[in-house]
């Protein structure tokens, strides 16, 4: 019987470690995050879990802005409409219940397209990552260069932004707390691979989470991580 105890404590206990050996990513954003029916969630999940990786995605969001399909990790922190300032006012309060280890932000869509200044919104964001590691000192951020829209005069402006978090990334970045910035922008095809100019169809979804993958390999491979 002391035997058979023993083997049930010891499967429980692997168990509960392989739980906690989980990597808790947090997608973080605005409609482009959330989508309509889907979005890069669905496929980053599949090709995680296809390459094997230990994954939890987090967040106190869980469904698409319509009905959202796919069998994958529906949890988020994506949100249809938001700028960065008003992500800026919940993150502490998201963080400390979802306890992330990697957030993957792309945000900044709805600040350029309202008429918020670039320095504006990267203030906002640098915010932002300040409140995450007031959180979790050791937490990791993937920071996206910015998606272009299919208008010429807001692509000029993402532009700049998007050098401006280049810059921002390496900056904040450190050994304990990774800033990385990860170039969805180059080429992303907004007439092609989005519905409506704005929100990717399901090839500029791939794209992005093919994106989002490199940078994770990276990131892992930069931190000797066995996630």
């Amino acid at each position: 019987m002391k035997t058979l105890l023993s083997v049930i404590a010891l499967l429980l206990c692997n168990a509960v470690g392989a739980e906690q050996l989980s990597l808790r990513i947090m997608p973080l954003g605005d409609s482009i995050t959330q989508g309509y029916t889907d979005s890069y969630r669905s496929e980053l999940w599949a090709l995680l879990r296809e390459s094997g990786w230990n994954v939890d995605f987090v967040g106190s969001m869980n469904r698409a802005y319509g009905s959202e399909v796919g069998d994958h990790d529906r949890d988020h922190e994506g949100h249809w409409g938001w700028r960065a300032d008003e992500v800026l006012e919940r993150i502490e309060e998201w963080a400390k219940q979802a306890k992330p280890d990697v957030v993957l932000v792309h945000l900044g869509t709805n600040d350029i397209g309202s008429g918020e200044t670039v320095a504006q919104t990267m203030d906002e964001i640098e915010q932002i990552i300040n409140q995450l590691r007031m959180v979790n000192p050791r937490v990791h951020v993937l920071l996206a260069e910015i998606i272009p829209v299919d208008h010429p005069a807001m692509v000029e402006r993402i532009q700049q932004y998007n050098l401006g978090l280049v810059e921002l990334a390496g900056r904040l970045d450190s050994a304990t707390s990774r800033i990385l910035p990860v170039d969805q922008f180059n080429g992303f095809d907004a007439a092609q691979d989005t519905y409506d100019g704005i929100h990717p169809n399901s090839r500029g979804n791939r794209k992005m989470a093919d994106r989002w993958l490199a940078a994770l390999e990276t990131l892992r491979a930069d931190t000797g991580s066995d996630w």
